[in-house]
């Protein structure tokens, strides 16, 4: 029995954007998802994940529309299985340190790399430079269709990743240490819900929200930069800012996000924004203070796959 793991993500900058062919930048979370692969001498497909329950795969049938947090393995194990001719069983084993409703920490993205990982280093590999273009099939059915997917990024590659999908590129940024907390709201956030709700306004006023769109990439260069510098003020600042634009012009934020972020720069945070798909899920807060909140991880960021 071999053990594969792929970490979580957060948005540093970018998310919404990104769908319009913005640049953002996302980063992997020292919480993972671990996935067990142990070849079977049948052709049975068993599948167990903790806390999601489990399933037999006794035919390669494709899953059309998703019901369940299951759906969108069994799709890519059988998408798998047919695309290489694999006719060898396995059993499969996911345990998961993300948060199953944190929303914004991306656990079905981990998932879905862990077994993939699993699956390419057991039977036929998988370049990982081809993870995104095998998993963003997967993701957008997950998220109702039009997602980036650039989480598929972070828990691939780990680190910091500056990248934009039209057309698709990305550039790891390095390892950097930075003082994040992340604060889980308690509400379950969507983005099925949250990234038609933005294409809907985009739809209707075009040019105001690719200004809007602009504005999110100007912060995100800047973002790179003190990144870089390890300018903790500047990039307070320009989470708060992004989270703003979100918040106000977008109308993807949460009174609590809102509530959260301003009790946390108020107590000495650098700044703070939401990360994901906003209207709940996590917020995100840059800080060497030791603030407390409920529902809080103090957790690595920009760490290895």
């Amino acid at each position: 029995m071999e053990i594969f793991s792929s970490p979580g993500n957060i948005f540093l900058f970018g998310e919404h954007a990104v769908v319009y062919g913005r640049k953002c930048i996302i980063t992997a979370i020292g919480m993972r998802t671990y996935c067990n692969i142990e070849p079977r001498e049948d052709r049975k497909i068993c599948v167990f994940s903790e806390g999601y329950g489990s399933f037999e795969l006794r035919e390669l049938r494709e899953v059309g529309e998703y019901s369940n947090k299951m759906d969108a393995i069994k799709d890519l194990i059988v998408t798998y299985y047919k695309k290489f001719g694999i006719d060898k069983g396995v059993n499969i084993t996911i345990n998961s340190e993300i948060p199953k409703r944190s929303g914004g920490m991306s656990s079905s993205t981990a998932v879905l790399c862990s077994v993939l990982k699993g699956l390419s280093n057991t039977f036929t590999k998988i370049d990982e430079k081809k993870f995104y273009d095998f998993l963003i099939p997967f993701q957008r059915k997950i998220h109702g269709g039009s997602a980036s997917g650039v989480e598929i990024f972070s828990s691939t590659f780990g680190g910091y990743n500056l990248v934009n999908i039209d057309p698709v590129k990305y550039e790891n940024l390095g390892k950097f240490k930075l003082p994040i907390l992340i604060v889980d709201t308690g509400i379950e956030a969507k983005t099925s819900e949250t990234v038609p709700y933005v294409r809907r306004g985009w739809e209707q006023d075009r040019k105001s929200y690719e200004e809007v769109f602009d504005r999110i990439e100007n912060i995100v260069l800047e973002g790179v930069k003190a990144i870089k510098n390890n300018d903790l003020v500047k990039l307070g600042s320009l989470m708060t800012e992004n989270h703003n634009i979100l918040a106000k012009e977008l109308g993807v934020s949460h009174p609590k996000l809102n509530k959260i972020i301003d009790t946390a720069i108020k107590n000495g945070a650098y700044g703070g924004k939401l990360s994901g798909g906003g209207k709940g899920g996590i917020a995100i807060i840059l800080t060497d203070k030791n603030l407390k909140f409920e529902n809080c991880y103090k957790t690595d960021i920009g760490i290895s796959a």
